[in-house]
C-alpha cells in the first residue's frame, strides 16, 4: 500500500464517490491480509467504512489473516487494515457490492497486501522511564507483554491489568495496555490508559499519538488535535502524527494549520498517496482551490496507480480542472 498512518486510520478515501443502495439485497466482503512476504497477518484490526467515511464494522483478522463482513447493502465501501505496533503500513482498498437480482447481492473478495514501513512504527518506540516497580508487578508486566507478542492477547491483557492494580502508576504497563486497547478498537479504555500514563510521564510520543488516534476515532477532534500536536512536538518527523494533526485541524475547520501539517506530512513521507488525498479534500472541498486539488489527485494516482477508485478520481480531476478554468 501507499505510505499511511496511523491512524489511520480513519482516512476518507471515497468521499467523492457515489453510492448505490437497495433495501433488501445484502452482500458480503471477504479477504486476507498479507505482509510483504505474502504471509497472513493475524489478529489486526480491519475496519469497513461507507462513502460517508463512517465505520460500518470493525473486526480483527483471524489466525489465517482472513476477515469477513456480512449483511452489506450494495454500494461502495473502503476496507482499512490497521497493523498498529508492527513495521507494516496501514492499507485501504475500495470494493463495491453490486446487486445481481431483486434480492441478491454479490459476494466480493478483496485481499490486502501490506507494505513495509520506511521509518519506525508510530507506536512501540520503547520509551524508557525509570521507576521502582514492585517485583510482582514487574513479573506480571513481562509475562503480559510476552503473551501479547505471542498472540495470547487476552491472557496478556489480564496480566497487564493485574500489574497496574498492584502498581497504579506503572508507566510501561499503562502505555502498553493503552496500545493494546487501541489495536483492539477499544478506544475509550485506550484513552484512559494513555492519560494515566501521561500523568506519570508526559514526554512519550506513543502515549500522545495513541491518545490522538483514539480521540479521533471517537470523533473527539479537539482532543485529537491537541494530542497530535504534542506528539509532533516530541517527534517532528513523524508522518503519522503530522497527518493526524492535519486531519484533526481540517475537521475543526482550522484550515491554515491543517494545510501546514498536511504539507509537512507530504514532505516527510516523500510519496504518500493518503497525504495527497487529504490535501485534495482540503483544496477541493474546503477552500475551492480546484487547480491545486486536481494536482494533488494527480499525485495520488501517480503513487497509487492501481487504486480501485481510479476512474472516479480521474473524473474528479477533470471536474476540478473545469471549475478552475471557470473561476479564472
Amino acid at each position: 500500500m501507499t505510505k499511511k498512518t496511523g491512524f489511520f486510520l480513519v482516512c476518507a478515501t471515497v468521499l467523492f464517490c457515489a453510492v448505490g443502495s437497495y433495501a433488501q439485497a445484502r452482500g458480503s466482503i471477504m479477504g486476507y491480509v498479507f505482509d510483504t512476504n505474502r504471509k497472513p497477518v493475524p489478529r489486526i484490526p480491519v475496519e469497513l467504512l461507507n462513502d460517508f467515511n463512517s465505520v460500518v464494522a470493525r473486526i480483527r483478522t483471524e489466525d489465517s489473516g482472513r476477515f469477513l463482513f456480512r449483511g452489506l447493502a450494495p454500494g461502495r465501501y473502503v476496507i482499512h487494515a490497521l497493523p498498529l505496533g508492527t513495521d507494516l503500513v496501514e492499507q485501504s482498498v475500495d470494493v463495491e457490492i453490486t446487486q445481481v437480482g431483486p434480492q441478491q447481492a454479490l459476494f466480493e473478495q478483496k485481499d490486502i497486501y501490506l507494505k513495509a514501513r520506511t521509518s519506525a512504527s508510530p507506536l512501540r518506540n520503547a520509551v524508557v522511564y525509570a521507576q521502582e516497580v514492585p517485583k510482582e508487578a514487574e513479573k506480571l508486566f513481562k509475562d503480559g507483554a510476552s503473551d501479547v507478542d505471542g498472540g495470547r492477547v487476552q491472557t496478556g491483557a489480564d496480566s497487564l491489568e493485574k500489574a497496574i492494580a498492584i502498581f497504579p502508576t506503572y508507566f510501561a504497563a499503562l502505555e502498553r495496555l493503552g496500545s493494546l486497547r487501541l489495536v483492539e478498537g477499544k478506544f475509550e479504555p485506550a484513552i484512559e490508559n494513555f492519560k494515566r500514563a501521561l500523568a506519570v510521564y508526559d514526554r512519550t510520543f506513543d502515549s500522545w499519538y495513541g491518545l490522538a488516534y483514539a480521540s479521533y476515532s471517537i470523533r473527539k477532534f479537539s482532543d485529537a488535535a491537541s494530542a497530535s500536536e504534542k506528539a509532533v512536538s516530541l517527534k517532528p518527523d513523524s508522518v503519522e502524527a503530522n497527518l493526524l494533526l492535519g486531519m484533526s485541524n481540517r475537521t475543526l475547520k482550522d484550515l491554515p494549520n491543517a494545510e501546514k501539517a498536511l504539507k509537512k506530512a507530504a514532505k516527510l513521507a516523500d510519496g504518500s498517496a493518503d497525504v495527497h488525498w487529504q490535501l485534495a479534500l482540503l483544496y477541493g472541498k474546503d477552500t475551492n482551490r480546484y487547480a491545486e486539488a486536481a494536482k494533488e489527485l494527480e499525485k495520488f494516482l501517480e503513487l497509487s496507480p492501481d487504486a480501485p477508485n481510479k476512474e472516479d478520481v480521474r473524473k474528479l480531476i477533470k471536474q476540478f480542472k473545469e471549475k478552475a478554468k471557470s473561476i479564472n
